[in-house]
């Protein structure tokens, strides 16, 4: 039986999302909601993506919830309207970073300056992810690996005694980039 999200379940779940959103540190989060960070952190890649991937592919919040009425059931609209929440709340604190680095550069204040960027830095870093822009996962590429070189050679030395099939292999694989 699959394990169910503690953080989905929490009353306080709304405000867990907030702080996610914010980027507070998960161990902080974790620890004012009394839930463990793999939670968190689980909760964010499995629940929270997905809700503000949905949003990104819908054009504006009355189509949003038009949709939602039409083709889902009363629980992903709620979930839709979670993640449009979220979007919001990324937006404000977005926009209140901009207008602290904003201030800190007319009145020439370095450290909150300095500050300012780091944190817009961590705000662009997380909307990119939220967004589905920026991947976390390692991309694999199996061309170099040294056993599909071995394979790819075995499979061309086995032709060797059949011209033709060995050329129509060879083609393929450099059709495909292989």
């Amino acid at each position: 039986m699959p394990r169910r999200c503690l953080v989905c379940l929490h009353p306080e779940r709304a405000a867990i999302d907030r702080a996610i959103v914010a980027v507070e540190p998960f161990r902080h989060i974790a620890q004012r909601f009394s839930i463990s960070s793999s939670a968190v952190v689980r909760h964010k890649n499995n629940h929270l993506l997905p809700q503000i991937a949905k949003v990104r592919q819908v054009p504006d919040a009355p189509e949003a919830a038009a949709l939602a009425a039409q083709a889902q059931r009363e629980h992903e609209a709620e979930e839709a309207a979670q993640a449009l929440d979220v979007v919001r709340q990324l937006k404000a604190i977005n926009a209140a970073c901009l207008e602290v680095l904003t201030k800190a550069r007319s009145a020439g204040n370095d450290a909150t300056l300095l500050r300012a960027v780091d944190r817009i830095h961590r705000q662009i870093d997380l909307q990119a992810r939220l967004l589905g822009d920026l991947q976390d996962a390692p991309t694999v590429n199996v061309l170099v690996m040294p056993e599909w070189q071995r394979v790819r050679i075995l499979v061309v030395e086995t032709l060797r005694p059949f011209p033709e099939a060995r050329a129509a292999v060879v083609e393929a694989l450099t059709r495909a980039g292989a």
